[in-house]
């Protein structure tokens, strides 16, 4: 089974417990989801980020949306699959 983990994909040592630390789930580990689940649960992280400096909702959430488009289309020029 290839390894669809964009940050094993680019050769980082990651294991499942970072994943599990950051509330990903052991089903989603080893699923097709899982990179669309790391994406979701930055994406959250993010916007409570941006909440607690200040940053009002609908702006904190622009502002995660667009780091998660980025981080999408930088996987994509690199090569990287879902």
């Amino acid at each position: 089974m290839v390894n669809k983990n964009w940050l094993a994909q680019k050769g980082n040592a990651v294991s499942d417990s970072d994943a599990l630390e950051l509330g990903v789930s052991e089903d989603v580990l080893q699923s097709d989801g899982f990179n669309r689940a790391m994406l979701d649960t930055v994406h959250a992280q993010n916007i409570a980020g941006y909440i607690s400096d200040g940053i009002p909702e609908s702006e904190a959430r622009h502002m995660a949306d667009r780091q998660r488009h980025m981080a999408i289309k930088a996987a994509k020029e690199n090569g990287l699959k879902m």
